[in-house]
């Protein structure tokens, strides 16, 4: 009675949800070195330069993934549908518990592969396999053994599913089954990928829904908070409208739909005010420039490599770099430390291609240290509006026939050019007389 009230699970205050609970093993998780290593990378660049209240890091926006993806665990869990009754794990069972554990494992797990900064420079220094394919490795570490040869000695793990790899599956669920079959070349079961979709599903997942409540909480931008509670609180397991029991996916009851009108309106306005907001763009070009001056392609050979690099690496270097002429990237470091001499981001009109900026370049004789552009090469998936909604009489139907709102919220990401101040006015005259 003793032990047990002396072991009892712990606990921490999070800004966004409350208190969060956590066990001995997610506590070892918790205080391992990778896992503490996400106090020091913020979750949106350096977009504190710009919003003082955005430093907020991965740190605790991996907590409050575990702690919405187990609320939307236990709801779909909860609320079945007979036609997929059978699909499901009753709650209290051994199957039932063993995916609570994996979920939460895994959603700690998720970020765990970020580079310094996040996103600003994953492109450039990890290419297409992103930040993914360095969470596996980490998952994997030695770092992080003592905490899986802990959980497989436990007696609920040895009593029950010893034949899955409770490692393997936490892998798999923490990245997502497009970039599993990526770097595995293996597809998962109908519920791996349910339960998967939960943390890192594009729509629903938590991993989404809290960036954006901590994201809006932190810069003070209020376009990112909806009702989140409806929304997990309709979570349904449907069948597909194409392919029946068959196939089942996440889905939302007809009730919820207005919620998630809601979410994919503060994800727009949050794209509009942050994400996507020309002075965040133009400070994180910078960082990106000067990151990729100073880092290798391949930033990192080993795991300790990895996780030894943080914000502060990279924040002591922009400050030696912005003093010294001869350093790689002084200019960008100048531009960051000193806030002086700051290219502009400008977004780039509908249609305007490669071809006009490099006639643009050519005709100015600008050097290619004066301008840069980004084209966004993957547009939004045709079907990113098919999710199932459970309509009266058991009715099944997509999303985007049940909204009309939903279809008429705009998805695109926008084309960029970077220019320095010296060529700034030239440009905007170009581009005017180019719409024109």
């Amino acid at each position: 009675m003793v032990k047990d009230f002396l072991y009892a699970d712990k606990k921490i205050y999070d800004s966004v949800h409350g208190f969060i609970p956590f066990d001995e093993f997610e506590k070892e998780l918790i205080d391992s070195l990778p896992f503490q290593r996400l106090h020091y990378i913020h979750q949106l660049g350096i977009a504190y330069l710009v919003y003082p209240g955005a430093t907020h890091t991965r740190f605790e926006h991996s907590l409050g993934v575990m702690a919405l993806a187990t609320l939307m665990f236990e709801k779909i869990c909860k609320s079945v549908r007979p036609d997929v009754f059978h699909f499901v794990p009753r709650k209290g069972s051994s199957d039932f518990l063993y995916w609570r554990r994996v979920l939460r494992m895994a959603a700690l797990c998720h970020d765990l592969g970020h580079l310094p900064f996040s996103h600003v420079a994953e492109l450039d220094l990890l290419g297409e396999g992103g930040h993914e394919h360095w969470t596996l490795k980490i998952i994997a570490s030695s770092y992080l053994k003592p905490v899986w040869d802990k959980l497989r000695k436990s007696p609920a793990y040895l009593e029950d599913l010893i034949e899955r790899d409770i490692v393997e599956d936490i892998q798999k669920i923490s990245i997502g089954e497009k970039k599993w079959k990526e770097i595995k070349g293996t597809s998962f079961t109908p519920w791996e990928r349910i339960v998967s979709e939960i943390i890192t599903g594009d729509f629903f997942g938590a991993d989404r829904i809290d960036f954006l409540l901590r994201d809006s909480k932190s810069t003070g931008v209020a376009f990112g908070l909806f009702d989140y509670h409806q929304l997990i609180e309709m979570l349904r397991i449907l069948p597909s409208v194409d392919h029946g029991t068959d196939e089942l996916q996440l889905g939302i009851d007809e009730n919820g739909l207005e919620s998630c009108e809601a979410l994919l309106l503060a994800r727009h306005f949050m794209h509009r005010r942050i994400y996507q907001y020309s002075s965040v763009k133009a400070y994180n070009f910078h960082l990106r420039r000067f990151m990729k001056a100073n880092y290798n392609i391949v930033p990192a050979e080993t795991v300790d490599e990895f996780i030894s690099m943080s914000d502060t690496d990279v924040i002591t270097s922009l400050n030696k770099a912005a003093k010294d002429t001869k350093l790689p990237g002084h200019i960008d470091a100048k531009c960051i430390i000193f806030r002086q001499h700051r290219f502009r981001a400008i977004s780039l009109p509908d249609g305007m291609s490669e071809k006009d900026l490099k006639e643009f370049k050519l005709k100015n004789r600008l050097k290619d240290g004066d301008i840069q552009w980004e084209f966004q090469s993957v547009a939004p998936p045709p079907d990113r509006l098919c999710f199932p909604v459970s309509r009266r009489h058991v009715l099944i139907q997509k999303a985007r026939d049940c909204s009309d709102l939903l279809l008429k919220i705009p998805s695109k990401k926008y084309n960029w050019v970077y220019i320095s101040p010296e060529h700034d006015f030239d440009l905007i005259k170009f581009l005017e007389n180019w719409t024109k």
